[in-house]
């Protein structure tokens, strides 16, 4: 009996762990622990991302997390390749040249730390002309992107294959209470200054929000081929915003829904040109049926210096009794 109910408990042990990494079958994005974490200023060559650049776009579920959004390239993960071969959301891209990017996502105990390389042929910083960012919201005509995430991972899990259209129309699959998304305006006004809101999706006291601290912590910087955006922003934050000022920050092999969504403006007063998301496809971006999996991986680490101390306490503390 006694070794029945430890298997037992092993058995479930090992469904549990699995379960948590394996929530879906789409992409993969990974959040890797930093103890120390990078400096916020648009550079992406940081040791704490080049640790790790080579994994966030090792390749497809298979070899590890695909953290990019190329229009030539269509990862074998892809939810909707019959109906969106190219991931385009809206609108056309001409090739990788014209648009397309790559991303990293770090953690703590405190903040989520990210950063987006974007390859760009035509890069306006002007667009906004006379809106000012606070006012002008994330409406106003520049280039956009989201970071979008499904803090449970608990959205109907959509088999691959299905029609975009299908999905679309599953009230299901929008935003719930909770989920939540950041909105950031690439570039404000004659500058490289972005601004950030958060938005509740369908929360019922929801709605779309200039958040002061996601502003103050991100940074766009203008490269010679594109732009890059780096930024960081607490988990409480997160969490109190999407009315879940409970929830615990993740922790090594905890499983968030993600989507990551950007649009490109190549004509001063004209719409944009086009948009492409990293899971969802045209029917049905930022839709959390859609959503890949952002795992969360690594734990801080504790050096001989950091144990010393607490050992040698113990040790004093315990000739004492």
């Amino acid at each position: 009996m006694f070794k029945y109910v430890i298997t037992l408990t092993v058995v479930l042990a090992m469904l549990f762990s699995a379960s948590l990494v394996f929530a879906h079958s789409r992409g993969i994005a990974n959040a890797f622990f930093v103890d120390v974490p990078p400096t916020i200023d648009g550079d992406p060559n940081d040791p704490q991302w080049q640790e790790r650049w080579a994994e966030f776009q090792a390749g497809d579920n298979a070899t590890g997390p695909s953290m990019h959004m190329k229009p030539e390239t269509t990862p074998d993960w892809f939810i909707f390749p019959e109906t969106s071969p190219n991931r385009i959301s809206r609108g056309n891209f001409d090739s990788d040249e014209d648009w397309s990017s790559e991303f990293g996502l770090l953690f703590d105990e405190e903040w989520l730390y990210y950063v987006m390389v974007v390859t760009d042929d035509v890069v306006f910083t002007d667009l906004n002309d006379d809106v000012v960012a606070q006012q002008g919201g994330p409406n106003a005509g520049n280039d956009e992107m989201w970071w979008m995430f499904d803090f449970e991972h608990d959205a109907p899990k959509i088999p691959k294959g299905d029609d975009d259209r299908d999905l679309a129309a599953d009230p299901d699959c929008f935003y719930a209470d909770g989920d939540i998304y950041l909105r950031y305006k690439v570039f404000t006004i004659n500058d490289t200054t972005p601004a950030c809101w958060l938005s509740l999706g369908t929360n019922p006291q929801g709605g779309t929000f200039f958040n002061q601290e996601c502003t103050e912590n991100v940074v766009t910087k203008v490269t010679n081929d594109g732009y890059v955006y780096e930024g960081k922003i607490t988990f409480e934050e997160m969490y109190d915003g999407s009315k879940k000022p409970n929830l615990l920050p993740p922790v090594d092999g905890v499983v968030w829904g993600f989507d990551s969504t950007i649009d490109d403006h190549d004509v001063k007063g004209f719409g944009r040109e086009g948009a492409i998301s990293w899971a969802s496809s045209f029917e049905n971006d930022n839709m959390v049926c859609g959503f890949g999996d952002l795992l969360f991986v690594g734990t801080r680490a504790v050096t001989p210096q950091d144990k010393l101390p607490t050992t040698w306490g113990n040790l004093k503390q315990e000739a004492m009794e």
